[in-house]
């Protein structure tokens, strides 16, 4: 492992004030049980608990009756797949950009969605399309163009535009929220009694909800993979909707809170009321017994590696008490904050073999 860079420490008394406001005592819904009965009973009552506290109820208020109708544009000859732009209006008047990748056939196949963390033009990386030579070059350096490498290993892939994170946003036109349209599509949200997360995850299932109905989908068979933002949507999508079979949330997991007080996440990533909850491993545990592989990057600068390595034995704890510990791994590649295939694909082919 890499020397770590020692983080800023708080000085008391503000440090023994956040050891006190986080206490593991007050997570009414961390997971304490030791065997799979326990596990069962505990996810019965903490996954709806997730959901009502990332304002998914709201959200499903607010829509009342809507139907998500789907604008699906001409198929593009990509070879080995065909390449469709669509948009899906998930809320009333709220369009949700993505891109539609088939492989050739009939089908059915396993889908997976991609979505995209902190970058403007996310659906478009993750389908390879290039907007100049640096972005064609990070593109293939960082593997990012993850719906590619999904469709041509059989899957029906979506790309989607993550909301709040391109221009599927509030933006900050003021810059009153620190020029960062993140924070001011967050902002927006919880004043409204929602969360960006619950909107990111109420968009993943709309989209489930869509691409299922469809005859070439196989929908017992459904991968979410995300990078940074976008594993942090995968992270909180699963532990949410049970219809997710594999998920791979790539730097990004890391526990909220460090033992310093330090938060590790963009603030868009803040639900409101979250450690009175439970930290990420009792997020995370709510995707066992299903098949979960957290991967990070031993040179990622913004989450300490000592605060990884906590979350990652959190999480081996719920899924041995679950029973399936050999269905929960974690991986750690060379480099910095990117996709790394050669550790997540391997994992999920494994995975889908044991689901068939």
């Amino acid at each position: 492992m890499p020397q770590e860079i020692q983080p800023p420490q708080y000085e008391e008394p503000i440090a023994s004030y956040l050891t006190h406001l986080y206490s593991r005592k007050r997570c009414v819904h961390a997971c304490r049980a030791e065997h799979p009965e326990g596990v069962d009973k505990w996810q019965a009552s903490a996954r709806p608990a997730l959901r009502r506290l990332i304002g998914l109820e709201g959200i499903a208020a607010s829509a009342g009756g809507h139907t998500p109708a789907v604008e699906l544009g001409d198929a593009e000859d990509m070879g080995v797949y065909t390449r469709q732009r669509a948009t899906l209006f998930t809320e009333p008047g709220f369009p949700v950009p993505f891109w539609l990748l088939t492989p050739r056939g009939e089908g059915p196949f396993p889908l997976a969605l991609t979505p995209h963390g902190h970058d403007k033009i996310g659906m478009d990386t993750s389908v390879g399309i290039a907007h100049d030579d640096d972005h064609r070059k990070k593109i293939l350096q960082d593997d990012r163009d993850v719906a590619v490498q999904a469709v041509e290993r059989g899957f029906v892939a979506i790309a989607p535009a993550t909301r709040g994170l391109s221009d599927a946003t509030v933006k900050d036109i003021t810059g009153r929220h620190g020029a960062r349209d993140c924070r001011s599509h967050f902002i927006h949200s919880i004043l409204a009694g929602r969360t960006v997360i619950g909107e990111r995850v109420w968009d993943m299932e709309r989209l489930i909800d869509w691409a299922s109905a469809r005859p070439n989908v196989d929908a017992s068979r459904i991968l979410m993979m995300g990078n940074s933002g976008g594993g942090v949507v995968t992270l909180y999508a699963a532990a949410c909707d049970p219809r997710i079979t594999v998920a791979i949330p790539s730097c990004s997991y890391c526990t909220l809170v460090g033992k310093n007080g330090l938060v590790h996440h963009c603030d868009c990533n803040a639900v409101p009321g979250i450690l009175g909850f439970g930290e990420c491993y009792d997020i995370a545990g709510l995707t066992a017994p299903r098949h979960l592989c957290v991967v990070n990057g031993k040179k990622d600068g913004l989450f300490p590696l000592h605060e990884v390595d906590r979350a990652v034995a959190g999480l081996r704890r719920i899924y041995a008490a679950a029973g399936v510990p050999d269905r929960f791994a974690h991986k750690y590649g060379p480099e910095g904050h990117r996709f790394y295939k050669d550790l997540m694909w391997p994992f999920v082919e494994n995975a889908l073999k044991k689901i068939e």
